[in-house]
């Protein structure tokens, strides 16, 4: 995506700008079922598949040690919805005449610079109007952000209103460049989100993630009061098949993946253990984990001791460390947490 840098002003130094652009543009049928014999009993429990047991026990275990690639197995009903909305959001571009486009954007003024909330103007004829010389402060190209959401689209402005208001110091911190010793070409907080946004988007195969209906792309609405007996059963959500993918599944729908319990366990203990597991919200997996693949770009930044012209190879490191971490958070038992994810990254716990 285009987005220019601001050196960091030195005491008497005047203001410099970079125009180098940080992102260029057939099914099996089955064996018939056997008619049970005289006498047989109908509640009859089937026998015990004592050589499938052992398989899924190896396979398990191997995958544990990363000598082979976890299994995906099908998807949950959660995970299905939370897959496609999130598939949906991504396609979203924004559209500066959309006026919700437009009142999040402003709303992301209003959480960078809260003492400045009424410094956005309108237009004569009492419209929105945007543009202000002080976006460029928080990392955007020019005046008017609208121009440089290309390769994030309406999903990157709200993953950084979604940064601002729930995860404010480490919002602060990264955008006012508080840790370590800077670079003196830093980059431009702003247009990084875009791309911190199209790197995620990019690892966890959310662009190929559709659903497939007999209409033109149709894909699983967002709306959180769809449930899954509303769809049609010609849409399904594709489950992605790279290793970090299908561990984030496990974050769409905690507690998917657990092991069973010991069968000596009431059903009442197995419900009472697994209500009290702390997970997190769902809902925001994705969002929850843009803010660790911030924090480990900025690490990455200061360890590398980079600056500006070294964007996309810090970027490139960083989505590469977050790759890992994903697929070893994903062997572990219970399945990929953000707690796990965190650990993997060297990152506390605060966020989990």
């Amino acid at each position: 995506m285009p987005g220019a840098m601001r050196r960091r002003k030195p005491a008497g130094g005047d203001d410099e700008t970079l125009s180098q652009p940080l992102l260029s543009e057939d099914a099996d049928s089955a064996d018939a079922p056997r008619e049970p014999s005289a006498g047989a009993d109908d509640d009859a429990s089937p026998p015990f598949d004592l050589l499938g047991a052992l398989h899924e026990f190896f396979l398990r275990l191997f995958a544990s040690l990363g000598l082979c690639q976890r299994t995906p197995p099908p998807l949950t009903e959660a995970q299905k919805l939370r897959l496609a909305r999130l598939a949906r959001r991504v396609d979203v571009p924004y559209d500066a005449t959309n006026v919700d486009h437009a009142r999040q954007l402003r709303e992301l003024w209003s959480l960078t610079f809260p003492d400045r909330e009424d410094a956005l103007p309108r237009d004569p004829d009492g419209s929105e109007s945007l543009k202000h010389e002080g976006w460029k402060s928080m990392g955007w190209q020019g005046v008017d952000p609208a121009t440089d959401f290309r390769s994030g689209g309406l999903l990157s402005l709200q993953n950084l209103v979604w940064f601002a208001k729930n995860r404010r110091e480490t919002y602060d911190s990264l955008l006012k460049k508080k840790n370590g010793t800077r670079s003196a070409w830093e980059y431009p907080f702003a247009a990084a989100g875009v791309n911190v946004t199209f790197a995620l988007v990019d690892l966890l195969e959310l662009r190929a993630t559709k659903a497939v209906s007999s209409g033109a792309g149709v894909v699983l609405g967002d709306d959180a009061h769809v449930r899954s007996s509303e769809l049609s059963t010609k849409e399904k959500a594709v489950a992605p098949r790279t290793p970090a993918a299908v561990a984030f599944l496990d974050m769409l729908d905690p507690g998917s993946n657990e092991e069973e319990d010991d069968e000596r366990e009431t059903r009442e203990t197995r419900v009472a253990k697994k209500s009290s597991k702390k997970h997190a919200d769902p809902d925001v997996a994705f969002e929850r984990l843009y803010v660790c693949f911030w924090e480990v770009f900025d690490n990455e930044w200061l360890d590398q001791k980079a600056s500006y012209m070294e964007f996309k190879r810090v970027m490139e490191s960083t989505k590469e460390r977050v790759r890992l971490a994903l697929e070893k958070a994903g062997k572990q038992r219970g399945g990929c947490t953000l707690e796990g994810v965190r650990d993997a990254l060297g990152l506390d716990a605060t966020d989990a």
